[in-house]
């Protein structure tokens, strides 16, 4: 048993997206055989009774490095880091988000050299999380051959590492995003009662953000196809407003609402929810929904992301369409759950959307195969790789190249000077260093 720190990047709550909800299921999945800490960078408005769950600036945290013996973190910031460093916990990255390629197309309608900017500091901070990891985590093979190429480009894979790990599969494995072995049963409305939908109508679910990295227009422009034929087939978006109350609702999403006002099909065939579905609640929509449908753009996000919510359609045993070229439409094609259809293509997709629909033989056996299928990704299940590392790192001795260690946060720190300014870096140092001074 090991006392483990789960760092979220985003505040656990009620409501919450993948960044937040992974470390949530990890801290569940962990505490059955560890002694686990859940930090959210601001105060959670829930707790769970087999783990706390505490602000990174509460006192309180702060005596919880003092004996911990691992921290797992999607990547570091430098506070996070210092703190790990000085009380030598093993450090787990959990890189299940290509950030710096996600970045690229979130803030691709902002100003270039604003957008240099964000993706200069992320990968900056990915390069630290790696140097100073003892172990890292990604989500599929695809982006496990990503990461490998970043390590090989950062000079980290050295002959000590590979002498050690070969394969590098200790050092670096594939967790996929997990799914509750618990069904979902409805606990509240259902997004029938709520947008006033018929009991017979046939429901498409988007189950998450509208995200910028995400072709929401392609799917509404095939909703108008569909209804010029019929008007029993709706499209529900489960959330506009992001869960992170500093986040502004991305452009994608504005232009899908403005898109299905101007083919004048808005609250007839396609629907917007507005604000964000609390995790624990978001059965009540999945259970209404009969396909599950995701489709996204041509570009290297889509190429190495894994599709959080898609996990959802598996547990609720959803038929699926989505879009050619991720990790998911190859899962999807290869067990037949769904449907896979071209990039922009909105006659391909209102074809697939009519033939899953008219086809209930069709749909029966791909529920029959979602349901074989989602046992592989049972939180239970995916963790093992994670729980393998954690018992391997706690057993062994504290890294001794600290002077090493320290060269890479002091790189990193001349890094951030140079990006956002000497009083910024200064201000984030003095509120690490008394954070630090008061834990001894």
């Amino acid at each position: 048993m090991a006392k483990i720190l789960i760092y979220s990047p985003n505040i656990i709550g009620k409501s919450m997206a993948g960044a937040a909800i992974r470390p949530w299921e990890f801290a569940k999945a962990l505490s059955h055989e560890h002694e686990v800490i859940l930090i959210s960078p601001g105060e959670s408005d829930i707790q769970f009774q087999e783990f706390k769950i505490l602000s990174f600036h509460d006192p309180i945290c702060k005596n919880h490095f003092k004996d911990a013996a691992i921290l797992i973190a999607q990547r570091l910031t430098l506070p996070l880091a210092l703190l790990a460093k000085r009380h030598q916990l093993k450090i787990i990255i959990d890189a299940y988000v290509p950030g710096p390629l996600e970045l690229l197309e979130h803030f691709k309608h902002d100003p270039l050299n604003e957008r240099e900017r964000k993706v200069f500091s992320e990968t900056s901070n990915m390069i630290l999380s790696f140097k100073l990891a003892d172990g890292i985590l990604c989500a599929s093979e695809k982006q496990r051959e990503l990461w490998l190429g970043f390590l090989l480009g950062r000079k980290l894979i050295s002959p000590v590492l590979y002498d050690k790990d070969a394969t590098l599969r200790q050092f670096l494995s594939v967790v996929p995003f997990g799914l509750s072995i618990v069904p979902p049963k409805k606990t509240g409305k259902g997004l029938k009662e709520i947008f006033g939908l018929a009991s017979s109508d046939k429901v498409l679910l988007w189950g998450g953000g509208i995200w910028n990295w995400f072709d929401p227009l392609s799917l509404i422009k095939a909703m108008k196809i569909i209804n010029q034929k019929r008007s029993d087939i709706k499209l529900v978006f489960m959330g506009v407003k992001p869960p992170d109350p500093h986040l502004p609702t991305t452009e994608i999403s504005r232009q899908a609402i403005e898109l299905a006002k101007q083919l004048e099909i808005m609250n007839q065939c396609v629907f917007f929810n507005t604000d964000w579905i609390p995790y624990e609640e978001r059965q009540n929509f999945l259970l209404d929904a009969d396909i599950g449908v995701s489709t996204h753009f041509d570009h290297l996000e889509t190429h190495f992301s894994f599709r959080t919510r898609i996990l959802d359609y598996l547990w609720a045993e959803l038929p699926m369409l989505a879009t050619e070229g991720d990790s998911f439409a190859e899962l999807i094609e290869r067990y037949q759950l769904g449907l896979i259809v071209p990039y922009q293509s909105e006659q391909a997709i209102a074809d697939a959307i009519l033939h899953l629909i008219d086809d209930p033989h069709q749909l029966q056996q791909i529920k029959q195969n979602v349901a074989r299928i989602r046992e592989q990704f049972y939180w239970n299940s995916v963790i093992a790789p994670l729980s393998q590392m954690i018992d391997r790192l706690s057993k062994e001795p504290p890294r001794d190249d600290l002077w090493r260690d320290g060269r890479n946060l002091f790189e990193f720190l001349i890094t951030k000077i140079k990006e956002r300014g000497l009083s910024s870096i200064l201000q984030q140092y003095l509120f690490s260093k008394s954070f630090h001074e008061k834990s001894i």
